[in-house]
């Protein structure tokens, strides 16, 4: 009996381990008996049938997808000015499907080759509508980020998202035969677009030189009208600061030459006023400022000793 015992319970342990296993915090496991889909297994520890289950693992996360993943060369745009652009964006996408997302890409297919095909083409068809100004701006109706809602929601459309009668293979080709106009949403194929964002928006680097040429000469003639517009200004500056220094200056000397007027007439008044008491001594200060202004330099005068202008001299000569 004991000999029978040990190979039962090697038994037991190896069917225990072949049976069991764990899926993992973040992922799904899509249990598969005959290559058909029996449930779905959440994080935990499970068992299956051993030799008739499979357990196919899929990342249940948000998963961020790259324009420039699967495409090896640069994705041009034509926008409504006919003008070439270069634009690389990005997905975020998730699973909410299991049992679809499994039927999408048990067929050979790829998800993420799907969804950047039918993105493409939406973007494709958005941008054709807009000037470059309009997708460069993020203020009006058609900036940017109404761009990228508009993508997401034609992504997610309602259309066809409730209609699981519809083969996967089916809306697959519909999906590539014009993934610009068709209306398959991505549900159909068990994953939602949870966020589309534009990263960069270049010119193709052919044209790229002849638009920073273009755009450098711009830059100068505003520059040449911004000086333009700065040696005017400081010419009118310049001029009212003249006209003002001219009127201040005048109002100065015209305000000066008052109170010099002033001042000589009050001058003139107390000499008046002074002199006028004694007119005698009056005139003996007129003569010596007479006396003062004549005899200076090397000048010869030839007056009469008996002239009225030695009147004083002649009394200061007798005293």
């Amino acid at each position: 009996m004991r000999k029978l015992l040990i190979p039962i319970v090697f038994i037991l342990i190896g069917v225990f381990f072949s049976s069991a296993y764990v899926i993992e915090e973040g992922t799904r496991g899509i249990v598969l008996r005959f290559n058909k889909i029996i449930r779905l297994s959440e994080p935990g520890l499970h068992f299956k049938i051993p030799g008739m289950d499979h357990v196919k693992v899929v990342d249940a996360k948000i998963q961020t997808t790259n324009s420039s993943d699967n495409v090896g060369r640069e994705q041009k745009f034509i926008t409504r000015e006919n003008k070439d652009l270069v634009v690389d964006y990005f997905v975020q996408w998730k699973i909410v499907d299991f049992n679809r997302y499994y039927e999408t890409i048990a067929g050979g297919n790829s998800v993420e080759n799907l969804l950047l095909a039918r993105l493409n083409g939406r973007l494709r068809a958005e941008i054709g509508k807009l000037d470059i100004i309009d997708i460069i701006n993020d203020t009006n109706n058609n900036s940017r980020n109404s761009i990228m809602t508009r993508v997401k929601d034609a992504l997610n459309g309602t259309a066809q998202e409730l209609v699981k009668s519809e083969s996967t293979e089916k809306l697959i080709g519909e999906a590539e035969k014009d993934s610009e106009s068709n209306k398959t949403s991505m549900r159909s194929f068990g994953v939602e677009v949870i966020d589309v964002r534009i990263k960069k928006v270049n010119f193709p680097q052919e044209i790229s030189n002849s638009i920073y040429e273009q755009m450098k000469e711009a830059r100068k003639v505003v520059a040449q009208n911004q000086r333009f517009q700065g040696v005017k200004k400081a010419d009118e500056i310049r001029a009212e600061t003249t006209l003002e220094v001219t009127k201040i200056l005048s109002e100065a000397e015209r305000q000066s030459r008052t109170i010099r007027g002033e001042g000589d007439a009050n001058a003139a008044k107390l000499y008046a006023d002074a002199f006028g008491k004694d007119i005698e001594f009056f005139s003996f200060i007129r003569s010596l400022k007479a006396y003062e202004q004549s005899f200076t330099g090397n000048d010869i005068m030839v007056i009469s000793p008996d002239s009225e202008f030695f009147q004083y001299m002649k009394l200061k000569s007798n005293k």
